[in-house]
């Protein structure tokens, strides 16, 4: 069984001057006559997603700059080159990008915790290089205190865990304990 509606009459030709009127409504807004409105909107959509790219890349290198100035905060506990962090307009893989970027830095005795807050909620993830491993020092460990300090969870790898929570106004404490959580598990 099929259903076929169709317009007769008066409330044809009114739908078709309205479709008529809604098209030239649009080429005046693009500013091209009706015949080209699908070349010109082809064209906006190209131009908007060129845009998107070249934002995302300025982001990407906005963030890359953040964390070359805060490459310079690493500090040391015991051995350990520790880097603890909260990035600006960050997202996950940003995130996962700027710790990989950590491990070539210290490619040993490296530790980082890196943060942000998205929508409202934080995230974060930690890195610990391979050699920290039998010392005790495990990035799922270490990404899962911080996140309970922000009423959260999470997990992973001993080299890398990803975490989120609940209440990004208790990140900066948070953040604040991880050399403390450091130097208590290490061997």
């Amino acid at each position: 069984m099929r259903r076929i509606e169709a317009l007769t009459g008066r409330a044809a030709q009114a739908y078709v001057q309205e479709r008529l009127a809604m098209l030239d409504s649009l080429a005046s807004k693009l500013n091209c006559p009706p015949a080209e409105l699908e070349g010109r909107l082809d064209a906006l959509l190209a131009e908007q997603k060129r845009l998107q790219k070249e934002v995302e890349s300025l982001r990407q290198q906005n963030l890359i700059g953040q964390f070359e100035a805060v490459l310079g905060q690493t500090t040391q506990v015991r051995d350990v080159n520790l880097l603890v962090a909260q990035l600006a307009g960050a997202d996950p893989d940003s995130l996962r990008v700027l710790a990989d970027k950590f491990r070539e830095r210290f490619p040993t005795l490296g530790a980082a915790v890196l943060a942000t807050v998205k929508d409202d909620k934080p995230l974060i993830i930690a890195v610990v290089t391979k050699d920290l491993h039998g010392r005790g020092l495990s990035a799922g460990n270490l990404v899962r205190e911080v996140a309970q300090a922000v009423g959260g969870g999470g997990g992973g790898r001993p080299d890398l865990a990803q975490a989120g929570g609940k209440d990004a106004s208790k990140l900066p404490e948070a953040l604040a304990a991880v050399p403390g959580l450091v130097e208590t598990a290490l061997k």
